[in-house]
């Protein structure tokens, strides 16, 4: 018998400057989709939107949710504190006494249609104790769970939510099920490089691919083509840089005619904690302090012909984290908005290299590669110069 099952979608607050505002946005149009997907489901029985007030006061101006569902509930982000993942979802479950949810970040599911939506949640519906199913292991954007309570045990280690999935395996001793990667599974709204891979992808939503056409700037968009073009020149040299996964080296091997140059480090760096205990070590950052950003760069435009590079890993190898505003207008391509004199000079270095240079953070060597190539095999008339 089939056992009720609440979505818990969780979409923080927008930040001060545009382009995190931007962001933001699409990721509350990503999450409304989401919600009315899941509206239809049977096994789910409620659907929790834990955000701030004002985020709140959003949903309800955008669409008349009373009158869409009963089963909304609309629940506020505590002030009289700094926000924390893990203690927050669990005061949801002890709140509404849930045994089986299905956690979902604001901007975690922009591709995922209501078949595979609808397979979670049947399987998370129907599971024993102890069972988990997500997007990625080292990475959660989402996961359903059963047996909620027992998250007590564990919620002071989880301050975001990509470490959910291995902690509740780590510690906690859960059978975690994991999707099979594609951009459905691994794309999720979190900067703004994840936006331009959903411009031209054949899944985006008619709405929010409209919203990309009015606000995305151009110059991030022309180098996306760029590179795509690149891959899609049989014998062409690619260079992907950062946590890049097995399963997108393989997938790219096996969908292009390409070389592939990988400088994969610290996979798993924030579910592991690494990055939150000061401990992240790349050896490319130490290459770039040793040759300075532009000669790293000459070099690297020696070697291949296009290159996705996330820069998460480069900026927290010296414990130094930019802020949000900083970090996304690298990945757009505008030095002139950035304060951090580090990731200004990577970014005019990149912006100066003769190939196109993409920078963003994890989605970029992940769920933006496989939109990327799930798009040029869906059709090649967006590639044209024209």
């Amino acid at each position: 018998m089939d056992k009720p099952v609440t979505a818990v979608i969780m979409l923080g607050d927008a930040g001060p400057t545009p382009v995190e505002r931007l962001v933001h946005e699409a990721r509350r149009q990503s999450a409304i989709a989401t919600f009315q997907n899941l509206n239809t489901l049977d096994p789910i029985t409620q659907i929790v939107v834990a955000s701030p007030k004002r985020e709140l006061a959003n949903w309800q101006n955008t669409l008349d949710f009373p009158q869409t569902s009963t089963r909304l509930i609309l629940d506020a982000d505590h002030t009289d504190h700094d926000f924390h993942f893990g203690k927050r979802l669990i005061s949801i479950v002890q709140n509404y006494k849930l045994e089986r949810i299905l956690y979902i970040g604001g901007g975690s599911m922009p591709l995922m249609n209501t078949r595979t939506l609808e397979d979670v949640v049947v399987r998370l519906s129907q599971a024993t104790d102890k069972y988990a199913i997500t997007n990625n292991l080292h990475s959660s954007d989402w996961l359903g769970m059963t047996s909620a309570k027992t998250l007590v045990q564990s919620a002071a280690h989880l301050p975001r939510d990509n470490m959910l999935g291995w902690v509740l395996r780590e510690q906690a001793g859960y059978d975690i099920r994991v999707l099979p990667p594609s951009a459905s599974t691994r794309l999720d709204i979190d900067t703004p490089s994840d936006l331009v891979a959903l411009r031209w992808h054949p899944d985006t939503l008619p709405f929010l691919r409209s919203f990309l056409i009015e606000q995305l700037p151009e110059e991030p968009l022309a180098r996306w083509k760029a590179a795509a073009r690149v891959m899609d020149t049989p014998a062409s040299q690619i260079a992907l840089i950062g946590r890049v996964s097995p399963s997108v080296w393989r997938t790219l091997q096996y969908n292009s005619q390409v070389w592939i140059r990988v400088f994969s480090e610290e996979q798993g760096m924030t579910a592991s904690g690494r990055w939150g205990g000061g401990r992240v070590q790349s050896l490319l950052a130490d290459y770039i302090k040793l040759a300075g950003h532009i000669d790293a760069f000459k070099k690297l435009e020696e070697m291949v012909d296009a290159v996705f590079f996330d820069t998460r890993v480069y900026l927290a190898h010296n414990g130094q984290w930019p802020p949000t505003g900083d970090r996304y207008a690298s990945d757009l391509g505008q030095p002139d908005q950035i304060t951090d004199n580090r990731l200004r000079s990577l970014t005019e270095a990149a912006i100066d290299c003769q190939v196109p240079i993409v920078l963003g953070a994890f989605g970029v060597v992940s769920g933006g590669l496989y939109a990327l190539i799930e798009t040029i095999k869906a059709k090649k008339d967006w590639l044209s110069p024209k």
